[in-house]
């Protein structure tokens, strides 16, 4: 069985703009311009309507859902929360440049734990564990489209772990998206991969 995701990138926040690591230890608000952005881009028509609605519980995640999808009733998985980034959770390059820890971080592409974070391995295995969860209810409920309104480290990450051509090496980072953006991708719920990724 397959099924429609939409992978939604949260609206803008202050941290954000200031180019902050904004991790699940920061429940941000949206911020003015990020909820006015995500009005407009669902005025244009980007958000394609679902069945269902899968949420991060951060404030930045609810948001943007209700004000996309407020017809629907959100379903939320702390498992889509972003990365726990730990000591450098708030801070920007500027401010940890000078950090070893940090530079270990940057050198092993985020694999190695944050002091008092997450590592690579873990934040992915727990974005699987969403994955397998909305799998599993779409086949208990026989729903064939969901939004899934999330961040952009968890979005990167699973399309690198669940594309077609995971196995090959996927560079995540080509896979960033935008506040308010995303994509829209296959997923078949038996093997759980993803094909036919495309933006939104």
């Amino acid at each position: 069985m397959k099924i429609e995701l939409i992978l939604i990138r949260h609206g803008a926040t202050i941290g954000n703009a200031e180019r902050r690591y904004i991790g699940q230890r920061s429940n941000q608000p949206l911020s003015e311009r990020g909820a006015k952005e995500l009005l407009e881009r669902k005025k244009r028509g980007l958000y394609p309507s679902v069945e269902a609605l899968y949420v991060s519980p951060l404030a930045r995640c609810v948001e943007t859902a209700r004000l996309i999808y407020p017809m629907l009733v959100p379903s939320f998985l702390p498992s889509l929360a972003e990365m726990d980034f730990g000591s450098f959770e708030g801070k920007n390059y500027e401010q940890l440049k000078d950090d070893p820890a940090y530079r270990q971080w940057i050198d092993t592409a985020g694999e190695t734990a944050p002091p008092g974070g997450e590592s690579g391995q873990e934040f992915a295995q727990r974005l699987l564990g969403a994955v397998r969860q909305i799998a599993g209810d779409a086949r208990a409920r026989a729903f064939h489209s969901a939004a899934v309104v999330t961040h952009g480290g968890c979005i990167m990450t699973m399309i690198a772990k669940l594309h077609p051509l995971a196995e090959s090496g996927v560079d995540r980072y080509d896979y960033q998206a935008v506040n308010g953006g995303g994509y829209q991708v296959s997923l078949d719920t038996g093997t759980l991969r993803f094909d036919k990724i495309s933006p939104l």
